[in-house]
């Protein structure tokens, strides 16, 4: 009988502490840690350009034409100066497009006029410059147009790639 009895004042004294630990407050700490947060604004800009693409053409057209758009994100009041380079498919300083099926050419030039009368290519007086303002987003039409469409062409798709830069 002993044994039963300490069994319940054990059972009675572990429910009472453990009431007791209930009533208590709990405390509340604080720590503290430094977190860094850092940024590094270069000068500079970022360049993207919508897709040169003159569409399908049919019949006798002579010259036909489509724009794109090349865009500048930079910081504000950056002098800026953009080049474009002749193609993977030149010839010479000639710009043009290449039909893979079948190896022929279509010229074609870029201008940064709606005019068709400035060439825009990488020699030093035929680059666009300008300043990226308040804002630093800035953005120029370029002007393309096909320079024999019927001459000599055979049907099928054309391409080429240029390759953009912009100097700050």
């Amino acid at each position: 009988m002993i044994t039963r009895r300490f069994s319940l004042i054990a059972v009675s004294a572990i429910l009472g502490v453990a009431s007791f630990a209930a009533s208590m407050p709990v405390r509340a700490e604080t720590q503290t840690f430094t977190w860094p947060v850092e940024l590094t604004i270069l000068e500079g800009c970022a360049i993207s350009a919508t897709p040169m693409n003159f569409g399908l053409i049919t019949g006798q057209v002579n010259r036909p034409t489509t724009t794109a758009q090349i865009s500048l994100l930079c910081n504000p009041n950056i002098n800026y100066e953009i080049s474009i380079d002749n193609g993977l498919n030149a010839n010479g300083n000639t710009r043009r497009m290449r039909n893979p099926d079948n190896g022929r050419h279509l010229r074609y030039r870029i201008y940064s006029n709606a005019g068709l009368t400035q060439r825009w290519d990488n020699t030093a007086n035929r680059r666009v410059s300008g300043n990226s303002g308040a804002t630093g987003f800035i953005s120029h039409t370029a002007y393309g147009e096909i320079r024999n469409a019927n001459a000599g062409a055979r049907t099928g798709a054309y391409y080429d790639t240029v390759t953009v830069t912009v100097e700050f």
